[in-house]
Formats: C-alpha cells, structure tokens, sequence
C-alpha cells in the first residue's frame, strides 16, 4: 500500500488552472511573450514602440488570451500594462524578485516560457496596481515631492553661497526659508549691501538680537558667490511656482474624485500656510472621500495622509486584515524559525512611499503627550529609536487601516491611562515572575 501511494504521489503533475495565458519578459528594446499551446508560434518577439505593443495586444486578443503575467522590471512594464489593460485582459504583475529564483533560466525566451508555466498553474500572485484616477493622483503627489527635495537642495546652495559670503544668517536662523531669512536674501540679490539696513527685516519674534543680526549680515560681498546666490534664489522661485501648479492639478482630481460632493471651485487654505504644505484645503477634500477624519490619528498630517492615499488608494479592501495590510507596507516583523524556535528577524528594505510616510509619522510622536508617543518612548529605551520608529508606525497603520474599513472614529488614549495600563501589566508580569519562584509580592 505505500509503495502504491508513493508512486500515485510520483506520478501527480501540478494541474493547469487556465490555459489561455501568457508570459511575459519585459525589456528596454524588446518584450517576448509565450502563449504556450495556444498557437503554433508559441514564443514572439515584439519591439517597445507604440504601434508594436499595439501589435502584441491584438496578437494576443486574437488568440483567446484571457490573462497575462509580466515581470515588473522598472518602468519598463508601465506602457506595456496600460496598452493591456485597454484591451480588457486581466494582468498579472509579479515581483522579479520571486520568478527569478530559478537556476539556468538566464534567457529572454526562457524566462517568458517559465513565467508562462508558473502562470498557468496559478502559482503568480500579482502585485498592487492603483487603478483610475489613484494612479493620476499618485503621479501628482509622486512629481510634488521630486519638486520639493529639489527645493530643499536648492535651499542648501542659497546656504553656502552665503557662508562664502561671510554671511552668518545660518547662527541666527535655523532655517532660511522663514519670511525674514527670504526678505533679507533678496535685498541682497537686489543690490542692498549695508548691514543695518539688512537687519530692518528683523521679526519682532527673532530671538537674535538687532546688533547680532546686523554683525552676522557684514559680508565680503564677492562676486562669483554673488552671481551662484541669485541663481539658487531663481531656480528656488522656479520650483515654487512649479509646485503650486503641481497642486492645481492634484486639486483638480481630488474634485473629481469627489463625485458626491463635486465642487468647481478651489479652496484656499483659511489658516497660514506652513514650509511645504499644501495651499489648498486637503483636510475637507481628504474627509469629503474618505467619509471620516484621519487627521485625529496622532502623528498624521494632511499631507503625509494624502500621500498614503496617493499610494493605496481609498478602497483598503483589498487587504483582507490590518496584518495584510502591514505586510504589504514592509512593516510588519519577518520572523526567522529553525524547527519551533524564534532565532531572529530578517531585515528587509522596502521601497515603499506609504511606508515612509507612516514612518515619518511616527518620528513625529517622539515628544508627543499621546499614549503611542509614550510607547514610542518607551520602546525607544529598551530597543532602539529605528525599531521603536518601525513598531510605531504599524501602530499607527493598522489604525489607519481599521478606519478606512470599519469607517469608524479614532479614539485615542490618554497617556495617563496607557501608563496606568502599561504599570499594571508590568505587575502581572512580575507576579507570574514572583509565583514560578514561590514568591508572593506585597505592596508597601
């Protein structure tokens, strides 16, 4: 009877689950694409051009395709995929990572015919694609942020060509895109060179005294750092400007997505506007989609908010549990086992916008009087401040994720009570401690 079952296990084949597939090898110059037993010609190769990937999307409707599979290779796959998806087949785009973990397949023909196998036996899990509009508000937000970390470097140039100068506005001043520091740079790229008359843009709120504002803007006045600091101060104006039509634009899809409660008309933020936010009312917008408020979870802004969204989109179904939800982001512990043992964590790099935006979340709790600022402080003595950054932002992940689903409010805990919960667990602890020694704890 056992030799039987071993030979009946031999002889078992994985079972085809849809035949009408195909695979896909995406290439810079070139894609090759196996459709496997469904023509003669089982394997072609097609160029990159418009009217050749028009090509291989007629090729494959005219042979019955009903679902494809594609290595995401950079950004090669992005104009492939859309000419696809127009056509109404269903796309599968799997990470490279997990198909190419196979010996001696090192071909361009190879590779289609395995990602074609692999996808008829269902073995290919396709990765998260945004659809419609999440995927045009994501360039958006994508382009904005490019925008501003060329503003910040634009800024760090503006600060070495005043220290060449001799200009000491960096040790009165923390940061020079304050109104003060900005008045005070463009009179001197306008002409104005006397130190008393620069320190007249002094804000009665500085800290720095007129006198030591007026020694620190006696410079040498040279010419060559002269000629970089008005460039920085044009390409920083530039950027600017670029920034507030890049926030036209992400208004204007917002709106649209906003189908209940469409609104023509802008909304300018009522409040002052501070260093890179956004100009416009995102909050109302965000609350008009999403039917609730996530500015209430601690340590997220509206514009860290619209960037997770800008990256998952508004509909969060498509991860069954929060626990889905945090793997996906690359925050959730990945455990390493030998037998039943816990032996350790791997560490993994994720390149995920919404992940970063969850992390720059909770650096924002490090001195905050909430209870998850108390547990990232907590954690942050006993681990570490990059695993206590990491814990806090699943944190507050699965937060976000718990309303966006059950669209339920946030109910924060006060820091007393998460103390209060915090020392009795403690006590637990060292009263199954005290017991496992015959001991009995008393309090004094």
């Amino acid at each position: 009877m056992k030799e039987q079952k071993k030979k009946k296990r031999a002889n078992q084949k994985l079972l085809i689950m849809n035949p009408k597939v195909a695979g896909i090898d995406v290439g810079a110059s070139c894609h090759y694409v196996c459709v496997g037993n469904l023509s003669e010609e089982s394997i072609r190769r097609f160029g990159t051009f418009t009217q050749d990937l028009e090509a291989l999307a007629d090729w494959l409707v005219s042979l019955g395709v009903e679902s494809v599979a594609m290595e995401s290779t950079g950004i090669y796959w992005v104009n492939l995929y859309d000419t696809l998806e127009s056509r109404g087949l269903e796309l599968c785009l799997a990470n490279a990572r997990y198909v190419r973990n196979v010996p001696g397949r090192k071909s361009d023909v190879s590779d289609s015919e395995w990602i074609q196998q692999l996808h008829s036996y269902g073995l290919l899990s396709g990765s998260f694609i945004a659809t419609g509009k999440i995927r045009e508000l994501r360039a958006y937000v994508r382009q904005r942020e490019n925008l501003e970390q060329q503003k910040s470097m634009q800024l760090n140039l503006m600060g070495k060509s005043l220290q060449l100068l001799n200009v000491k506005l960096h040790q009165v001043s923390s940061n020079l895109e304050i109104q003060v520091c900005m008045k005070i740079i463009r009179a001197i790229v306008d002409g104005e060179r006397d130190a008393k008359k620069l320190a007249d843009h002094r804000h009665p709120q500085m800290k720095a005294s007129k006198e030591d504002l007026e020694k620190s803007l006696a410079g040498n006045w040279r010419s060559e750092h002269l000629f970089s600091l008005k460039q920085g101060l044009t390409f920083y104006d530039f950027i600017k400007t670029q920034m507030l039509l890049c926030e036209g634009e992400i208004e204007g899809v917002l709106q649209e997505m906003n189908q209940k409660n469409m609104v023509s008309s802008q909304r300018p933020k009522q409040t002052l506007v501070r260093q890179n936010d956004y100009h416009f009312d995102v909050k109302n917008y965000l609350k008009e989609i999403t039917g609730i408020d996530l500015t209430k979870i601690d340590g997220l802004s509206e514009k860290t908010i619209l960037t997770i969204l800008s990256e998952t989109g508004s509909d969060l179904s498509r991860w069954k549990t929060a626990e889905h939800f945090t793997s996906w982001l690359g925050l959730a512990p990945k455990m390493k086992k030998s037998g039943e043992k816990v032996i350790g964590h791997f560490k993994q790099s994720v390149a995920n916008r919404a992940n970063q935006a969850f992390r720059m979340a909770a650096w924002a709790l490090t001195n905050s009087k909430s209870y998850l600022g108390e547990f990232y402080r907590k954690l942050a003595f006993r681990r570490g401040t990059l695993t206590a950054n990491k814990a806090t932002a699943r944190k507050i992940a699965v937060v976000f994720w718990n309303m966006m689903c059950r669209k339920t409010d946030f109910i924060p805990q006060s820091q007393h009570d998460y103390e209060e919960k915090y020392k009795q667990k403690q006590l637990l602890k060292l009263e199954k401690q005290a017991a496992k020694l015959g001991l009995v704890l008393q309090k004094l």
